[in-house]
This record gives structure tokens, C-alpha cells and sequence, in this order.
């Protein structure tokens, strides 16, 4: 998660930059090209950069770009000062295309983004369903629900407990939701309780076991990340309950 943060910063940086740059490049052709073709290839710059970071960078380059118009190609040049009505206006377009085609490409990127995590969650499923349909030995299937668990919900550890137990946490529920009242919410999600959380293993309406997972500290997890995992337990559960189980 702080990788992705540091990620969507360097873009905004580059977003920042990349339109002051290019309008530097293309100072030498002021005099031949009409302001309104260097306007747009500044648009392309900020759809390249909401393409590739988000949002933010986006608007960042939306109005890094249209500073960088006026400074560079409007009269009187390299001062942030406009005479004619028509580079006025170029300007102001040049920054309402840019925000909104930001915008635009921003959303698309976060979409697409999104059908790829809830594919990656599908998968974990088909993972540990596959493992126990195969007949593989369930402490196999366990150890792998751990790594997929932790791998989901970013946690720091995860381990599989059999009954009876000797310890209590507040417990995912099978709508996704966590039990306690104090819940503290990130960007992202919901924080899960520090102390940790229990996500029960059920087979045949019975409760053969249960994940320990111990979160991160900041991190939120989503309700479809928590469902996903409820879903993955669930594997694990048909696993156990299964008459033919191999233990080792």
C-alpha cells in the first residue's frame, strides 16, 4: 500500500514536470505552429500522465499545462501574462480539457484497475478450491489459504487454529463485516483491530477451526476484500468437512 502511495506521488511529480518540459521542447516552434496545435499537443501530455497515475496527476498536468501555455507560447512571452483574447481563451479551454480528459482517463485507469483486482480475488478462490477438489492433503490447503489471506488483507501473519480455542478476537462475519465498535477507517477500508481478528472456518454448519490473521497497522481493507476472504475460508471449510480428508 505505501508503494502505491509513493507510485501516485512520483506521478503527480512527473505529471507536474512533463508539461513544462515538453513546452520547452517545443519553444523553437512557436512561431510556426498555431497555438491552438500546441495546446493539444499539451492535452496529449495530460492524458498520458491521468492515464498513468490517476487522477490527481492528471489535474496536476491539467494545470502545469496550462501555465506552462501561457509562460511559453502567449504574448508577452516567459511571464505568466496573456494580451490577446484568443490565447486567453486557448488557455482556459486548454485547462477545462485537461481537468476533464484527466478526469476521464483517471476513471478509466481506476476501473480498469479495479476489474483486475476482483479478477486476482476470483482466482484466490479458484486457487484453494482446486487445491481441495484435487484431494490435495488439507494441511496443504491450509498453508495455502494462509498465503492467500495474507497476500489479500496485507497482513503481517495469518495461522490456522483448531478447536477448542484458548484466546477470543472480535470475528468476520459472513457478511464480510467485523464485530467491536470501535472501527477506525483508512482511505482504502476498514482498518482491521490491531489486537487481531479471527475469520471462522465453518464445514457442515460446524465450526472446525479458525484464520488468526494479524493486520497491518493504516491499512483498510475492503468489504470485497473482506467477502473474498470469507469466500476462501469457506474453501477451506469444505476441505476439512470432506469425508475423504487426508491429514498429515
Amino acid at each position: 500500500m505505501e508503494q502505491d502511495r509513493e507510485t501516485e506521488l512520483l506521478w503527480i511529480a512527473l505529471g507536474g514536470l512533463a508539461p513544462i518540459a515538453v513546452a520547452m521542447a517545443l519553444v523553437s516552434l512557436r512561431d510556426v505552429m498555431l497555438n491552438t496545435n500546441l495546446a493539444l499537443v499539451l492535452v496529449t501530455v495530460v492524458v498520458v500522465a491521468a492515464a498513468s497515475g490517476g487522477r490527481q496527476a492528471g489535474a496536476v498536468s491539467a494545470i502545469s499545462a496550462a501555465l506552462s501555455f501561457d509562460f511559453f507560447f502567449t504574448r508577452p512571452y516567459l511571464q505568466l501574462r496573456i494580451t490577446s483574447a484568443d490565447d486567453v481563451e486557448t488557455a482556459l479551454l486548454l485547462l477545462a480539457v485537461g481537468l476533464l480528459v484527466g478526469h476521464i482517463a483517471g476513471r478509466s485507469r481506476r476501473a480498469l484497475s479495479s476489474a483486475e483486482t476482483r479478477r486476482g480475488e476470483i482466482r484466490r478462490i479458484y486457487r484453494i478450491a482446486e487445491l481441495a477438489a484435487l484431494g490435495d492433503d488439507v494441511s496443504d490447503v491450509v498453508m495455502a489459504a494462509e498465503s492467500e489471506l495474507t497476500d489479500l488483507l496485507h497482513l503481517q501473519s495469518c495461522r490456522f487454529e483448531a478447536p477448542p480455542f484458548d484466546s477470543t478476537f472480535e470475528r468476520f462475519e459472513r457478511s464480510g463485516f467485523v464485530t467491536g465498535e470501535n472501527h477506525r477507517f483508512q482511505r482504502t477500508g476498514l482498518e482491521l483491530p490491531l489486537e487481531g481478528v479471527e475469520l471462522p472456518v465453518l464445514g457442515r454448519g460446524q465450526v472446525l477451526g479458525r484464520f488468526v490473521l494479524d493486520p497491518t497497522q493504516g491499512t483498510g481493507i475492503t468489504l470485497e476484500q473482506r467477502v473474498v476472504a470469507v469466500a476462501v475460508a469457506d474453501q477451506v471449510g469444505a476441505a476439512l468437512a470432506a469425508p475423504t480428508a487426508r491429514r498429515s
